[in-house]
């Protein structure tokens, strides 16, 4: 999934929150990743928060499985 930038205010950015509280979830929001996400407010802690880092090594080990399926290689 390609990253666009996103440029969102501060209004807009508490919109989503408030929204997001409202219907039961938590806003997961990473602005310079690009990607808003809504969790479920019951949901274990380790679904809600991940860092920046955690998410580029999933996106990293998606992308490496992806290459894998494409060329036909096995570890």
């Amino acid at each position: 999934m390609a990253n666009k930038a996103m440029a969102l205010s501060q209004r807009q950015v508490k919109a989503l929150c408030l929204g997001a509280a409202q219907a039961g979830f938590v806003a997961e929001i990473l602005i310079n990743g690009a990607f808003i996400r809504l969790v479920p407010m019951d949901a274990p802690p380790s679904q809600v928060y991940k860092t920046p880092e955690q998410i580029r090594e999933e996106e990293l080990d998606e992308e490496l499985e992806r290459f894998r399926a494409k060329h036909g290689y096995k570890p």
